[in-house]
């Protein structure tokens, strides 16, 4: 039996304002900036996240399982 490689994802917000996708095979320290694809210092929001869907999407067919996805851009307020 084959096991799926199991990855953790996280969007890095740099205060210059560009995004940028990580991954690491769960249980490692070390993150890896994802190149390519309009992942890595890209300053384009909206485009950011469609090639972040993408990514997953894709992983998920290939049956990369993401154990954990965090984004560590800024708290958006609530309206209470």
């Amino acid at each position: 039996m084959t096991t799926s490689r199991q990855i953790d994802v996280q969007v890095d917000h740099h205060p210059s304002g560009n995004l940028t996708l990580k991954e690491r095979d769960v249980g490692q320290a070390m993150w890896s900036d994802v190149k390519g694809e309009h992942l890595g210092a890209n300053p384009n929001v909206a485009q950011f996240y469609q090639q972040v869907a993408k990514r997953l999407a894709r992983h998920a067919k290939n049956g990369v399982i993401v154990v954990s996805y965090k984004d560590t851009g800024p708290k958006l307020a609530r309206n209470s």
